[in-house]
């Protein structure tokens, strides 16, 4: 037998190598390995599961997404026959999330299971679908689903993501009633220029409201908390609610009353609200004053407080106005609307915060000479004046300028206008505001909106005359009349 060929051996060797590193960078070896699986996988009995996006109610489905969350979060779907790759909430992450209709396979307790992205093409229905051996199913079933809530529960509270819920889906019945995107508003509480331990007092009852469930249970009531923020346009109310939702870590639930095709659609809304929510109702004066024939006032009302507003607990609901003296007395009620937060105009205070937050000032020459024009009666809203120092915040000096000569044109035409400001008392449910002992208000300083009106009108009354070293006004009376909160 003649001996081999060296220079032939070495030849196959190298061309076994080309081959094989050929076939490891193309689909051949994969296309190998999966038949493979397939072969294995066909020589046992599977148990499949299905847990669709939404139940029979077109009610979200709470495993769908936990389930989901964990599946996109595995290495594995990087793996998968075909992923979407989407941006993250921070700068330059990239989220890969595994496409329609593609499988991936995930290990758990030394057993295989297989996960499929279902979406019919019949109906846009989306749904998971497990298939588990029948051999391993008493074994790791339970635990495996345990495994997936204890990782989602960790995912949760590390991204604490809080979204945007809108009801504008077109076609409710394959895709649900309501319609998410990120919530990324940047405002918080502390950014919104109001009154300190006014925020304090407002961030305690939430706070307490966090740690009552017990509480409320005890006295047989669902455990909700419902606030009213009212108030001239532009003095923060938005803004406000987006702090209260990243307070809470609530998602928030806007509804758009326009898109609601009746009562009972507004109920069904309500359903499919999760716990933890915030459920938001801007501008609801506009859409009483205006007679709607969609949704009606009980509806509105049965929203509030009906028996469909106790199908869910961990709620907060927020309705702003822009102002609530024309409101029928049943909707602003105790148990309807627990909290009243009063959003004013711009005062001294109010205006030193914007100058701190958006010209980096504590101090300034000409801080004495805006005061003494807030003095006379002059104001504007929280929205114009900020708008005005971030149009110069390249020279504070020349914002401060702006807004002085803004607030005096302002005292002008409502001295020219014979606008003397608002009304001296407020009324709600046929009781005045200020009044000493007032129910229910421990938020609200006695006679503090009184005395703030008759300010404003000497003020005007001085400029008029043009006297001076006029009859000053106590100073603690004019730090109590900032804001004004009622708790029912």
């Amino acid at each position: 037998m003649l001996p081999p060929n060296p220079i032939l051996l070495l030849a196959a060797i190298t061309a076994s190598y080309l081959l094989f590193r050929f076939l490891y960078k193309t689909s051949v070896l994969q296309i190998v390995r999966n038949w493979c699986r397939l072969i294995a996988d066909k020589c046992h009995v599977h148990q499949t599961y299905r847990i669709p996006q939404f139940n029979e109610h077109m009610q979200e489905n709470h495993l769908y997404r936990k389930v989901s969350t964990y599946l996109n979060s595995l290495p594995a779907v990087e793996d998968s026959d075909g992923a979407n790759l989407f941006a993250g909430p921070k700068p330059n992450d990239i989220v890969p999330v595994l496409d329609d209709n593609q499988t991936l396979i995930d290990a758990f307790l030394g057993a295989r299971v297989h996960w499929t992205n279902e979406r019919s093409d019949r109906d846009g229905s989306r749904a998971l679908l497990l298939r588990i051996r029948r051999k391993d199913k008493r074994r790791i079933l339970r635990p495996y689903l345990q495994h997936i809530h204890a990782t989602f529960e960790d995912i949760d509270q590390r991204k604490k993501e809080v979204k945007l819920f809108l009801n504008a889906e077109e076609r409710p019945e394959r895709n649900g009633r309501w319609r998410s995107v990120p919530f990324t508003h940047p405002s918080t509480i502390e950014t919104v220029a109001m009154d300190s331990d006014v925020k304090n007092k407002i961030k305690s009852d939430m706070e307490s409201f966090l740690k009552s469930r017990q509480y409320y249970h005890r006295l047989g009531r669902v455990w909700k908390r419902s606030y009213l923020l009212y108030g001239p346009s532009g003095t923060g109310k938005s803004s406000f609610v987006a702090g209260m939702a990243k307070f809470l870590c609530y998602d928030v639930y806007d509804v758009d009353l326009s898109n609601v095709s009746d009562d009972s659609d507004l109920k069904m809304l309500l359903l499919h609200t999760t716990n933890k929510s915030l459920i938001v109702i801007e501008d609801l004066d506009r859409y009483l004053a205006a007679k709607p024939t969609a949704v009606s006032l009980s509806g509105i009302l049965n929203f509030m407080d009906g028996i469909f507003s106790c199908c869910g607990e961990e709620r907060v609901m927020v309705f702003t106005m822009n102002g609530k003296d024309q409101i029928d007395p049943t909707v602003l009620r105790p148990g309807r609307i627990d909290v009243h937060v009063y959003f004013p105009l711009c005062d001294f205070s109010a205006f030193k915060t914007l100058a701190s937050s958006h010209l980096g000032l504590k101090e300034h020459k000409l801080f004495p000479q805006v005061e003494e024009v807030f003095q006379t009666g002059a104001s504007l809203s929280p929205a114009e004046i900020g708008e005005i120092m971030i149009s110069n915040r390249t020279s504070p000096s020349r914002a401060i300028k702006t807004v002085i000569t803004a607030l005096q044109s302002n005292s002008v035409d409502r001295r020219g206008s014979g606008n003397l400001g608002p009304r001296l008392t407020e009324s709600s449910s046929g009781r005045s505001y200020g009044e000493p002992g007032e129910c229910g208000s421990f938020f609200t300083r006695d006679g503090s909106h009184t005395m703030k009106e008759f300010r404003k009108l000497y003020g005007l009354l001085r400029m008029r005359s043009g006297r001076k070293n006029s009859e000053d006004l106590d100073l603690s009376e004019r730090e109590n009349s900032r804001h004004e909160i009622e708790v029912k």
